[in-house]
C-alpha cells in the first residue's frame, strides 16, 4: 500500500481540492435528484472549499500520495450557547463535517485515505474535548457509507428531497381545514413544535428537548411568521390545531441540492394519537400545491431515519434521500483513561 503522508491544507491548495468535489459531485449527478449544476465543475464547487478553509473554527487535512493530492478533510469546530435556537439541532462541543468538505480522488482506495485524515484530525479534536463528531455525506454511495461506518459512525439523519409537481397519495377522506398561520397564531405553531420535539425524544430516536431554548424558539417561528416568503400551514379538525407543515428558504436545504427553484420544509408534524389517518399525505398535497404556484421545483426536509413513523411517510410521498449525517460519540473517559507511561 502506498504511504499516505497528511499536513495541514492552506490557501494553494485550493484548486486542487475543488476538482476533487466536482469530480465527486459528478458521480452523485448520475443517481441524486435536483444536484446544483455550478457544483459539477471546479469553479462552481471553489467557494464552498474557499468558505471553509477561511472558518476560523475549522480544521483541514490533506492527504497526498507520492506528492499527489489524494483526498481532503475540513471540519469545524461547533460551541454554541446553550439557548442559542441551532443548540436544539447541534450538540455542544462537536464537530461539523460538512458534505463539502471532504473528497477523496477516483481511481484509488478511498478506505485508507479516509482513515488517515480522520484519525488525524480526530486526534486533534479528542484532545481539545471535542467528542461529538458529525460527517455529512451524499446519499446513494454504499461504498462512502461504509467508510464512515468503518470510521465507527452510524446514520442519524437524512436530508430528502421530492419534485413537487409529484402527485401526492391520494387521503383517506378525513375532513380537515388548512389555513396559513400568522404571527398571531404562533401559541398553536409552539403547541405542534412542541408536539414534534416530544415524539423525537422518545425511542428508538432520544433526542433531548431543550426548554432553555424555548425563547429563541419562539422568536424563531414569529420572524418565519411574519415573513411573506414562505408559509406555515395549520390543520384543523373541528376548530382544534392538529397538524402542521412549516416552511423556509433557504432553510437548511444541503448545498448540494439546486436552492434557487428548492423550498425546505422544516417542521412536519400530526400530533400524537391520530397519525397514520391520512391527515399528513392532505397537508402535504396542499403543501405541494403552494409549492408548485410559487414557483418551486423541489421540496427538501430532513427526517430521523429511526423514526418509526415519519421515515417511512416522508419516503413512501416521494422524498429520495440526497444527504445523510453519520454521527460518532467517543467515550469522553479517553480524557483521563490514558495508558500508563
Amino acid at each position: 500500500m502506498p504511504t499516505i503522508q497528511v499536513r495541514p491544507a492552506d490557501r494553494s491548495d485550493l484548486p486542487a481540492c475543488a476538482e476533487l468535489l466536482a469530480a465527486r459531485y459528478r458521480d452523485h449527478a448520475k443517481r441524486l435528484p435536483a444536484i446544483e449544476p455550478s457544483l459539477l465543475e471546479a469553479s462552481g464547487s471553489q467557494p464552498l472549499i474557499q468558505y471553509l478553509l477561511g472558518n476560523p473554527r475549522g480544521d483541514s487535512r490533506i492527504a497526498e500520495i507520492d506528492g499527489k493530492l489524494a483526498g481532503f478533510l475540513i471540519g469545524a469546530r461547533m460551541s454554541l450557547p446553550p439557548n442559542d435556537f441551532a443548540s436544539q439541532f447541534v450538540p455542544p462541543q462537536s464537530i461539523s463535517i460538512p458534505v463539502e468538505g471532504h473528497a477523496v480522488a477516483a481511481g484509488i482506495d478511498a478506505l485508507p485515505v479516509y482513515v488517515a485524515l480522520y484519525a488525524d484530525l480526530a486526534a486533534t479534536w479528542a484532545a481539545d474535548g471535542f467528542f461529538h463528531h458529525r460527517a455529512a455525506i451524499p446519499a446513494g454511495d454504499p461504498e462512502l457509507q461504509d467508510i464512515w461506518v468503518t470510521l465507527g459512525f452510524g446514520r442519524f439523519l437524512t436530508a430528502a428531497t421530492r419534485r413537487v409537481a409529484d402527485p401526492v397519495l391520494p387521503d383517506r377522506g378525513r375532513a380537515i381545514t388548512v389555513e396559513r398561520a400568522s404571527a398571531e397564531d404562533i401559541e398553536d405553531v409552539l403547541a405542534l413544535s412542541d408536539d414534534l420535539m416530544a415524539w423525537h425524544w422518545n425511542s428508538p430516536m432520544f433526542w433531548p428537548v431543550l426548554h432553555v431554548t424555548a425563547e429563541a424558539v419562539r422568536e424563531f417561528n414569529l420572524n418565519a411568521l411574519r415573513s411573506s416568503e414562505t408559509p406555515y400551514f395549520v390543520a384543523y379538525e373541528d376548530g382544534r390545531p392538529i397538524a402542521m407543515q412549516s416552511f423556509l428558504r433557504p432553510g437548511f436545504t444541503p448545498p448540494i441540492i439546486r436552492q434557487s427553484s428548492d423550498v425546505y420544509l422544516f417542521e412536519g408534524i400530526v400530533t400524537s394519537g391520530i397519525r397514520g389517518g391520512g391527515i399528513g399525505g392532505a397537508l402535504l398535497r396542499h403543501s405541494m400545491d403552494w409549492a408548485r404556484l410559487a414557483g418551486h421545483e423541489t421540496c427538501t426536509l430532513h427526517f430521523a431515519p429511526a423514526n418509526p413513523s415519519g421515515a417511512p411517510f416522508w419516503l413512501g410521498h416521494g422524498f429520495v434521500p440526497v444527504e445523510h449525517t453519520m454521527e460518532r460519540i467517543i467515550d469522553s473517559r479517553i480524557a483521563w483513561a490514558r495508558p500508563r507511561s
